[in-house]
């Protein structure tokens, strides 16, 4: 009879030990993770109002930059991600009702999180993509704030962007890469304080760096990190076989206008944002597609038979 009692006794031990395991991974995991999102950043702010001689061209910015995609047409922010125990992810309300507006100028706050990828309490802003938005020159992030100042004033109720356990444990195990702009953003480089001339190379290297979080640094494509376990790898935007390179000009320009590839199949904007792209000016495409075409062929397979913008 005691012989039960012991192999009872055993597995109710082994329960209690694996059942402190669980909860010292958690535990581990949450505080690790809560020391990365509360991490402070700080930054040394000093500017004058915006130019509203400058609001033109930062609306131009705003919806060419697919601002809109996250914070609403209307700039009054929306949920973006609600699957908990995954995570909550809000896009901030950019308009002059936004909570916290009084402490700081919404100048200031769009270049924390333009700029560092912080908020007003510089501490880093989940999924925001600063570390491509970091390039935007002084005068870019004056006009976009200038514009900004100009937008009817949205009160909206939204709630907070958290993380839950399946997202905190990602992020710790190092599966959510881009997901904290703020740790990976050279907070020390000093802003430009224009972008390079319109027309050159340079200037088309500069718009690039926004396609960077979901073509890479290489522009070869591949797995998005951020996009979602359905979001389709990302193409590859080099001038290989296997990327752009039996594309045109033309092609290329359609394709951001339109939606449609060259075979005339659609392109999901879910995943590739033309709408907002579509939206820049023909020399900014153009000088994009110039800059596309200089870069070293990448011989990688995005995951597509044929070139493709998602």
């Amino acid at each position: 009879m005691q012989k039960p009692a012991r192999v009872a006794s055993i597995l109710l031990r082994c329960l209690l030990a694996l059942s402190a395991c669980v909860a010292t991974a958690i535990i581990l995991v949450y505080v690790l993770s809560e020391a990365r999102l509360k991490r402070e950043y700080p930054v040394a702010v000093s500017l004058a109002r915006p130019d509203a001689a400058l609001a033109g061209e930062g609306r131009r910015l705003a919806r060419s930059r697919g601002c809109a995609d996250c914070h609403a047409d209307d700039f009054g922010g929306k949920v973006l991600i609600d699957q908990m125990p995954f995570a909550r992810i809000v896009g901030s309300n950019l308009t002059q009702a936004a909570k916290g507006q009084a402490r700081v100028s919404n100048h200031e706050r769009m270049y924390r999180a333009l700029r560092h990828g912080v908020d007003v309490d510089s501490r880093p802003l989940p999924m925001m993509p600063s570390a491509e938005f970091a390039s935007l020159s002084a005068r870019e992030i004056e006009a976009l704030s200038a514009y900004l100042e100009t937008v009817p004033r949205v009160e909206r109720e939204l709630p907070d962007s958290a993380l839950g356990p399946i997202a905190r444990g990602m992020l710790v195990a190092g599966k959510l890469e881009g997901f904290l702009s703020a740790e990976v953003i050279d907070h020390r480089a000093p802003t430009v304080a224009v972008p390079p001339p319109r027309g050159t190379l340079a200037y088309g290297r500069h718009v690039a760096q926004l396609c960077t979080g979901c073509h890479g640094a290489d522009f070869g494509g591949g797995p998005m990190s951020h996009g979602g376990p359905d979001a389709p790898p990302a193409a590859n935007l080099t001038p290989h076989p296997l990327g752009l390179g039996r594309w045109s000009e033309t092609d290329f320009l359609t394709a951001l206008r339109t939606g449609t590839r060259p075979d005339g199949t659609a392109i999901d904007g879910r995943y590739m944002p033309w709408r907002a792209a579509g939206q820049a000016s023909d020399e900014e495409l153009r000088s994009l597609w110039r800059y596309l075409r200089s870069l070293p062929p990448v011989a990688r397979d995005a995951g597509a038979p044929r070139a493709r913008l998602h």
